[in-house]
């Protein structure tokens, strides 16, 4: 019987407690807790940058294009839902918003459009899973594309950012946890993955990043260490604050919800300067 909560892992989870921002304690708080951070302008802008261009593949796909894309980001932006797949209320925080946020998403598209115009997507949104004889947890998780490579089947994650710095490199997606367990759970010959993305922020621009495939053996070896950690920890509740062992933005206010409560955080940074004799 597995210790994890809903006895289910996705790739998301992977990230939030072994990803580059990732931290054992941020898990715990996460998924054992329960406690949820507010979305920013730059998830929500992503989550309809996501969902716009969902609809153009799946116009392609269908050659239906009764519904326009670019209606379908105003609305995601303008109405944003209100509980997750869990059925959780979603707090929302977008007081860093671009003014002209729907002008930069809407021209984004176009330009995605024109971009992927010989794109030949196969299928979105499709849910994936797959057990391990190590525990009884389940890897699950949705890919947003899949698209025909030159040779087999390319996984693509579609990615935006409102930072004007964010960049996609080739380096990131060879070794990035989320497409590497996609390229393993998807059905067919996976040949390719990588980033269909658009940067919102500042100067628009949009484009792609893709590289082969990593090595199946390899991820599969990298996933069930981290399912063994984290049966560990949800068995034992001691959770490891990894964070601390990352480059220090990790651990900060800036880029971690639970800093000022979590006793690794902001209570940690605190300094005691203690005196063994002599003259300081």
């Amino acid at each position: 019987m597995t210790s994890i909560p809903g006895g289910e892992v996705s790739a998301s989870k992977f990230s939030t407690a072994f990803g580059r921002a990732g931290c054992g304690m941020k898990f715990y708080y996460r998924y054992v807790e329960g406690i949820k951070g507010a979305v920013n302008a730059s998830l929500l802008a992503g989550i309809a940058f996501d969902d716009a261009t969902r609809q153009l593949h799946d116009n392609r796909i269908a050659q239906d294009f009764s519904i326009d894309p670019e209606s379908v980001f105003v609305e995601a932006w303008e109405n944003p839902t209100e509980t997750n797949r869990d059925g959780e209320i979603i707090e929302y925080d977008l007081s860093d918003a671009p003014d002209d946020i729907i002008t930069r998403g809407v021209n984004a598209l176009g330009e995605y459009a024109t971009r992927t115009i010989r794109m030949k997507p196969i299928a979105t949104q499709v849910y994936v899973e797959r057990s391990f004889e190590e525990t009884d947890a389940k890897l699950i998780g949705y890919i947003d594309l899949i698209e025909a490579a030159e040779t087999g089947i390319c996984v693509s994650d579609v990615k935006s950012s409102l930072s004007p710095r964010k960049k996609w490199t080739e380096a990131d997606a060879a070794r990035d946890a989320q497409l590497g367990i996609y390229s393993i759970l998807a059905d067919g010959d996976v040949t390719a993955v990588g980033w269909r993305h658009a940067r919102l922020g500042g100067k628009i621009e949009v484009g792609a990043t893709h590289v082969q495939a990593p090595n199946k053996n390899t991820v599969l070896t990298r996933i069930a260490g981290w399912m063994n950690d984290l049966e560990r920890w949800c068995e034992t509740g001691n959770f490891a604050p990894t964070g601390l062992d990352k480059d220090a933005w990790v651990c900060s206010g800036k880029y971690c919800d639970y800093y000022n409560r979590c006793p690794h955080g902001a209570a940690a940074q605190t300094v005691i300067p203690v005196t063994i004799g002599g003259n300081k």
